[in-house]
């Protein structure tokens, strides 16, 4: 998962191995349903959507399945909406359904596009649910990168200065807003000159491709010394 220039570490499934063992552990134990989330509380590492859905079958009790998607909302690996309807399949009672929708709702990566959107609503049957279920999943939509920040603040400068050209500015003067963005630190396209050679020097920054350029003249080649002719060809005296 990638946040700005920031890579999150992604979490990896539980080993199929451990997971038989996990799950047989919970079936085998008969004793009370205390005992069976008292197990998959304590047991370690993430867990996939199919392993997830999995679990919630152990349990036979609604309220207990409930419980234990709680107790896996902070152990669940990124999954598409098409797999996230094994978990919210796995619960009968339809406001459970909701319930689970927000548990799950974080680890969604395609919940914002039209097909995961239909994905996740199929998995409701009744009108109100799939309202309620639409209001869940835009409670984690995130539109702050693709807006731009209101401009013409005032920063302090060294000297007792300020910056006061901050874009986007009054588009009456200053053209549209979406014009402006391109202008922007990041934004538009990067515009060479014709002299430069791209990736011929290594540059510091590894975000950035290094330019070379022609070496220019030195003094004594711009300047001249009387007496000293310079060849126009050749820009040589």
């Amino acid at each position: 998962m990638i946040i700005g220039a920031y890579k999150m570490p992604s979490k990896e499934a539980m080993d199929s191995s451990d997971f038989g063992r996990l799950l047989s552990m919970i079936n085998q134990e008969t004793g009370s349903t205390e005992s069976k989330l008292h197990i998959l509380y304590g047991s370690r590492g993430y867990f996939s959507a199919h392993q997830a859905a999995e679990l919630l079958y152990a349990f036979g009790i609604p309220s207990d399945k409930l419980r234990a998607i709680q107790i896996l909302e902070p152990r669940l690996c990124r999954m598409t909406c098409s797999e996230a309807r094994d978990i919210i399949g796995a619960l009968s009672i339809h406001n459970d359904k909701l319930k689970a929708l927000e548990c799950i709702k974080r680890v969604l990566c395609d919940c914002h596009e039209t097909p995961g959107l239909q994905s996740i609503l199929a998995a409701f049957p009744f009108e109100p649910d799939k309202q309620r279920a639409c209001v869940i999943l835009h409670t984690v939509r995130s539109d702050v990168a693709n807006s731009t920040p209101a401009g013409g603040h005032q920063g302090y400068a060294a000297l007792g200065g300020l910056y006061t050209q901050c874009r986007p500015m009054v588009p009456h003067l200053y053209g549209e807003v979406d014009s402006q963005r391109l202008q922007m630190p990041g934004h538009g396209t990067i515009h060479l000159p014709v002299e430069a050679r791209q990736g011929v020097l290594p540059s510091m920054y590894t975000g950035h491709p290094s330019y070379a350029y022609p070496p220019g003249r030195d003094y004594a080649t711009d300047r001249g010394y009387p007496g000293n002719d310079m060849d126009v060809a050749t820009g040589h005296y």
